[in-house]
């Protein structure tokens, strides 16, 4: 059995071996940037990435109930004023930048009415909401009301305007209406038959369209007093 001294000798000779050995030296790892001060050399985090477009392109149609529903929901405030005018507000100051408004409505809806020719029955008589498309008695009836709407306003002006304001106005209203006139012929031209049952709901406003002198829609629509 080896004594004492010999196994301190031994174990004194390996410590030895092992701290005179020349170090391990680990390849090199570059490393961008300054880590000491925190920032790295990537600088353009904003770089667009090139990644597959996965978006997909639809083509929104309208149909004549959404061209009616969506432009009269911007007219209505506009009726409204017009509805509630009084003789002591009632100038062509008042009056000419409303009517100019709604008109401008009604233009951008001839040119989305126009869009529509020659398209499928299945787009223009699409609904506002779901799937079943609408009868033509039931887009009279939508449009007849909106029509409605719009020369009632035109009445209620034309009852406390006097004067010099009525001279100056009327001609404005006259060309509001027809404006509604371009509207609807293309309606008649898209939708077979509406007019049977246009007829008998604007029968309310037939005295108010022989106020404006709009013989073309009176007799569009077959109206008479």
């Amino acid at each position: 059995m080896p004594s004492f001294a010999t196994i301190t000798l031994i174990l004194t000779a390996a410590l030895s071996t092992l701290t005179n050995a020349a170090p391990i030296t680990l390849p090199s790892a570059s490393i961008p940037g300054d880590l000491s001060s925190g920032k790295s050399e990537i600088t353009d985090l904003t770089q667009e990435v090139d990644l597959p477009s996965f978006r997909r392109e639809t083509e929104i149609s309208v149909s004549v109930a959404v061209v009616f529903t969506d432009v009269f929901a911007q007219i209505r405030p506009l009726t409204d004023q017009l509805t509630y005018i009084t003789s002591e507000n009632a100038t062509v100051a008042s009056i000419s930048p409303v009517v100019a408004q709604i008109k401008t409505q009604l233009t951008g809806a001839v040119s989305q009415l126009q869009g529509l020719v020659g398209k499928d029955s299945s787009v223009i008589l699409a609904p506002v909401e779901g799937t079943t498309l609408m009868t033509v008695g039931s887009l009279a009836t939508l449009i007849a009301g909106d029509l409605c709407l719009l020369f009632a306003a035109l009445g209620a002006v034309l009852k406390v305007v006097v004067g010099d304001v009525h001279t100056e106005v009327l001609p404005l209203l006259a060309d509001l209406g027809c404006t509604v006139t371009s509207l609807l012929e293309i309606v008649i031209t898209l939708v077979a038959g509406i007019v049977t049952s246009l007829t008998p709901l604007l029968a309310p406003v037939v005295a108010i369209l022989s106020s404006l002198g709009l013989t073309d829609l009176l007799s569009l629509l077959s109206l008479s007093l």
